[in-house]
């Protein structure tokens, strides 16, 4: 078998991994804006949903999730390519993986964030299962040699 360049396109069994990556990714942001939510409104008091919207557009209390929200982006513009190249599909899997697999090491914002709405959502706890069962069907880069 060759070794994919970056202008092999993604096979199909690669499109739909990362199209079920997509999906638990995007499930599992909308978990995580509903539980940031309930954390703001306990501070700050109940917001109507209109509101809401543009706080979460600008307010700083919301930018941890942005990398998760950008690479939602990345996976649709990656899905909308003519053809979806392989090894782009592979990074956006990777950064996915390096997201939400926290091996130890420095944590960044997001990382600390996480894995307090981990320990306090039961909801985030069952869609990180389901990003990782995803993340697992889902065509990487080989791990490093330890």
């Amino acid at each position: 078998m060759t070794e994919p360049t970056e202008t092999t396109p993604a096979s199909a069994a690669q499109i739909a991994a990362l199209k079920a990556l997509r999906a638990a990714l995007l499930a599992q942001h909308k978990v995580l804006i509903d539980y940031d939510r309930q954390q703001y409104e306990a501070v700050f008091g109940a917001v109507p949903t209109g509101r809401f919207v543009q706080l979460f557009t600008e307010d700083p209390w919301f930018r941890w999730l942005d990398p998760v929200s950008r690479l939602i982006v990345a996976l649709d513009e990656w899905q909308e390519q003519e053809p979806p190249l392989a090894e782009a599909g592979i990074a956006l899997a990777d950064e996915a993986a390096r997201l939400f697999r926290r091996t130890g090491g420095e944590v960044d914002e997001f990382g600390e964030r996480y894995l307090l709405a981990l320990q306090k959502s039961p909801e985030a706890g069952m869609g990180q299962s389901q990003v990782m069962a995803a993340l697992r069907a889902t065509p990487q880069s080989p791990a490093p040699d330890a």
